[in-house]
């Protein structure tokens, strides 16, 4: 229901705006309260498991990439080769690639300038896409629809698969997300790694597990237990001098 009525809200703001305007008000659309963000995010033992039982080698590309910088598949999908720059190995990220519409630099190092040069050696020149597969016989064809293959290797190590209860290819964005903050990455810098606009979206990928909490308890355990246990006493007279 709110999402046809986000439909309705976007049609009268159009129509407000468009000259002469179409409609005379802008109508107020309260809508509905929602609690369904998800919870899912993998710990990296399993998340290995999981990617080495994808058995197509561009696909697994696809997904590890997923997992180190937090990229929706839609934005993947659109990466091309004229994106990259090999003088500063940087990923330049054109805005019609971006679900915000806002284009951003992506510095290639450790794991994802691994993830590259492997791209590299299976680039295919009649192919502009930086990750491709084979498909329907037909070599260079984008990364579509892979829900099978991820429930096989989800099945594979015993990790529950789909939008309902299990894991989705989505959960490698909020593992990216956790472990940005973890790792006490600044947060503005963190947002324009996975390209988020606003903080109350960012915050919402930022997952408490039992294992944070646990930790956040033994660190101020920790420090109270590093304070002193003997009181200062002063005598009545010895603060009078």
């Amino acid at each position: 229901m709110n999402r046809e009525l986000e439909g309705l809200r976007r049609a009268y703001s159009w129509g407000a705006k468009q000259q002469p305007p179409l409609v005379a008000d802008v109508l107020s659309i309260p809508f509905f309260p929602e609690d369904n963000a998800r919870q899912g995010f993998f710990e990296r033992a399993d998340f290995e498991a999981l990617l080495a039982h994808v058995e197509d080698a561009d696909l697994r590309d696809f997904i590890e990439w997923g997992f180190w910088t937090g990229m929706r598949a839609g934005q993947i999908r659109k990466l091309t080769w004229a994106m990259l720059d090999r003088e500063t190995w940087t990923l330049r990220l054109h805005a019609s690639a971006a679900k915000t519409a806002k284009g951003r630099v992506l510095v290639l190092a450790g794991p994802l300038l691994s993830l590259i040069e492997r791209r590299l050696q299976a680039r295919r020149f009649d192919c502009p896409l930086i990750f491709r597969r084979v498909a329907k016989g037909l070599p260079g064809q984008p990364v579509k629809d892979f829900r099978k293959a991820w429930a096989k290797a989800c099945e594979a190590v015993g990790l529950p698969a789909g939008r309902a209860a299990g894991f989705t290819f989505h959960d490698t964005r909020r593992t990216a997300v956790r472990d940005l903050i973890r790792a006490d990455v600044d947060q503005a810098v963190a947002m324009k790694i996975s390209g988020h606009e606003t903080t109350s979206t960012f915050r919402r990928y930022n997952i408490t597990s039992e294992d944070d909490l646990r930790a956040a308890v033994e660190k101020v355990a920790a420090y109270v237990g590093s304070l002193p246990v003997e009181r200062k006493i002063v005598g009545l007279g010895e603060g009078r001098k």
